[in-house]
């Protein structure tokens, strides 16, 4: 055991960095990326992981919580909990959030990012879903569909709200509300104070993947193949398009344009004020993770294992690299290293 940094100065604070999934959108890669180092994990890692300045934080099936260091791939601690991860870690400064599923104990934790102590646990049910954080309150929603609200210092539950059909995307923090979407075909607007049920409606599909959201709209794709954009003020759908097959991950939205890739392997950029002028490009793959845009294009992962770096504007393929598939969650790029969560419990990464 070693030890782990005493913080983090720009943490990992929701699902793929942000709200709008463009933590990479100003990262550039060498032209030619060379692997630096990869280390296995057991069993397999579970959801996307934390990225800070100087490390990388996973969940694994075998109950573990892991930090390693991004430099070199040294693991610095495990941290044993009491039920596997499906979704990955949050990072906020001095601490990791991360929830388990009822695999046997579904419960919400706190640790400590230097030694991997837990600072609490708290029972909440299965949570395979990715928690939300708004630095006031923990979201997590469970495949019961219950969603809570804890308090981050001693890990306090605030409100409990039992909502129909399972979560399985992770809640949507935005100044309309908390966001969530269940396997009812339904989306729902919660206050994050108390929980109460502001607004719902109908979808046309399951969101299974985090919505993105600019704080006027949120973004998501359904299992159906719809790509839905729902004004927050109005609860209304601002506009609704096809992908073409069904979308299991994450949208992704980087200035005005939407990124959505869908299980066929068509990547799309959709204008989200002009949605009619989408373009898309066919990739050869099949895709369960969301895409990944950066400055020098698009990054996406296969169910085989193919790591493609797009160009969004000819579809070519700029560079690529092959692991042990499936990847399952899109892969990550800060300070122009490329983190991939590969099949058979590897971390590869790329500079």
């Amino acid at each position: 055991m070693k030890t782990g940094p005493a913080r983090q100065e720009s943490g990992w604070p929701a699902y793929l960095g942000n709200q709008r999934h463009d933590a990479g959108a100003h990262e550039t890669l060498n032209p030619d990326p060379r692997p630096l180092w990869h280390v296995g994990m057991g069993r397999g890692v579970r959801g996307s992981p934390a990225l800070g300045e100087s490390v990388v934080a996973v969940g694994t099936a075998d109950r573990n919580l892991v930090l390693v260091d991004r430099s070199s791939g040294d693991v610095l601690w495990r941290s044993h909990l009491d039920g596997s991860v499906r979704a990955g870690p949050l990072l906020d400064e001095d601490r990791l959030y991360v929830a388990t599923e009822s695999q046997p104990q579904g419960r919400v934790y706190a640790i400590r990012l230097r030694d991997g102590r837990q600072l609490w646990r708290t029972p909440a049910g299965s949570v395979t879903a990715p928690l939300a954080f708004d630095g006031e309150g923990i979201y997590a929603g469970t495949e019961d569909g219950l969603v809570l609200r804890l308090e981050p210092e001693r890990g306090k539950v605030e409100w409990r709200r039992p909502l129909s059909g399972a979560v399985r995307a992770g809640p949507v923090v935005t100044p309309s509300g908390l966001v969530v979407a269940t396997t009812s075909d339904t989306l729902f607007l919660l206050d994050r104070q108390t929980g109460a049920v502001r607004a719902q409606r109908s979808l046309p599909g399951a969101v299974l993947a985090t919505p993105a959201t600019d704080g006027r709209r949120v973004f998501l794709a359904t299992t159906n193949g719809r790509i839905v954009a729902v004004d927050l003020a109005s609860w209304s759908v601002a506009w609704d398009r096809g992908a073409g097959d069904a979308v299991y991950g994450a949208p992704a939205l980087v200035a005005d344009t939407l990124f959505v890739l869908a299980r066929d392997g068509r990547l799309w950029m959709i204008p989200v004020d002009a949605p009619d002028n989408a373009t898309s490009h066919t990739l050869d793959i099949v895709a369960t993770a969301g895409p990944t845009p950066l400055a020098s294009g698009v990054l996406v992962g296969s169910v085989s294992g193919e790591v493609l770096l797009v160009d969004p504007r000819s579809g070519a393929i700029r560079w690529r690299a092959q692991v042990a598939g499936p990847i399952e969650e899109p892969p990550l790029v800060r300070d122009r290293q490329v983190v991939v969560i590969a099949g058979r419990g590897n971390i590869h990464t790329y500079r």
